[in-house]
């Protein structure tokens, strides 16, 4: 067959004709895989293997069409030539091309994954209401005749507590106690927890000792 002047691509379409043979028949005789006998007949670049195994596939090709291996890869390596602008040797995205990892770009992955698990799991500590029970005085308003008050209540071992600004100490559980003197008439107790970060709750308690009457314990 006469193969001057005429594309790879025609050379194919032509023989395959003349032979009544398909691309299927093709790689069943050559056992070269059908994709690779299409990607070589269009030159598509990102469907080949490297160019060594390109040589061999189509050497078995003209061996079944009666083509001549040099003109062939000649016309093969000019049009390629020609598509890639001289990058002939250069792989394209293929199995055997070895790619770089950048080391810094997965660390920095791999860190950032670990904080987002790490913020996740401790959304509550960080940002929800911090936990306070106050257990005495449980009502929000109290009268009392005694001179003195055990405040009880529990926390999250891990934030702050403080009654009327003095830090009070939980127990590993959370529990605390404090012994709270009260003054002649309405005492106001603030009972705040404070988070590692910032977050605060607050509740208030008010004590009237001594009152005997509701104007006394609204004054």
């Amino acid at each position: 067959m006469e193969e001057t002047g005429k594309s790879l691509q025609t050379i194919f379409e032509e023989t395959l004709e003349q032979k009544n043979l398909n691309h299927d028949k093709l790689a069943s005789i050559t056992s070269i895989p059908r994709r690779y006998i299409i990607a070589i007949q269009n030159l598509e670049l990102n469907m080949l293997p490297a160019s060594p195994y390109v040589r061999g596939y189509l050497k078995k090709i003209c061996e079944v069409l009666d083509l001549n291996f040099d003109n062939i890869w000649k016309i093969y390596e000019e049009e390629l030539k020609h598509k890639t602008s001289g990058a002939f040797d250069k792989l394209p995205i293929n199995r055997f091309a070895i790619h770089k990892i950048n080391k810094k770009s997965v660390i920095g992955g791999v860190i950032a994954a670990v904080l987002i698990i790490f913020f996740i799991s401790n959304f509550n500590n960080f940002f929800a209401k911090p936990y306070l029970n106050i257990e005495n005085p449980k009502e929000a308003i109290t009268t009392t005749s005694e001179p003195s008050i055990n405040l009880m209540g529990a926390i999250n071992p891990k934030d702050k507590l403080t009654i009327n600004d003095r830090e009070v100490v939980a127990d590993a559980y959370g529990n605390f106690e404090s012994i709270y003197d009260l003054q002649p008439g309405l005492n106001t107790i603030n009972f705040k927890v404070k988070k590692i970060l910032g977050k605060e709750n607050t509740e208030i308690r008010q004590i009237m000792f001594g009152a005997t009457t509701t104007e006394q314990l609204y004054y």
